[in-house]
């Protein structure tokens, strides 16, 4: 399995540019067509929208950052266990979330991210 279609890389890669470009990580990461379902909000379709939302994210929380603590892949499916954190909120504030995350062609085509969405800015 190549770089471009490994889903351990493209989790690898999803999370380095999310800490360090949002606008890369949507790029690279994400399909054209590609839809965020954050669970219990309206979904979010194609990588201009996806883009809006995490630069509203990123405009309220500058320095937040997403650290991966585990991965589970199954085929073209990886599902994510990580954190959000964000040190304006305090050393120990964390926001435990999921990922499960449908790869096409080396690209997330589908995110379905489960949190309690309430404590995280921007949505």
């Amino acid at each position: 399995m190549s770089q471009a279609t490994d889903p351990n890389a493209l989790v690898d890669r999803w999370c380095t540019t999310y800490n360090e470009d949002v606008a890369r990580m949507v790029g690279d990461c994400y399909a054209p067509d590609c839809v965020v379902h954050p669970m219990g909000l309206r979904a979010i379709e194609g990588q201009d929208m996806l883009l809006k939302v995490e630069q509203a994210v990123l405009r309220k929380a500058p320095r937040r950052r997403m650290r991966v603590e585990r991965r589970h892949v199954c085929g073209n499916v990886a599902c994510v266990e990580a954190v959000l954190l964000d040190p304006d909120r305090g050393d120990d504030w964390t926001l435990p979330f999921v990922a499960v995350l449908t790869i096409v062609d080396g690209r997330i085509a589908i995110d379905r991210t489960y949190a309690d969405w309430r404590h995280w800015p921007g949505l």
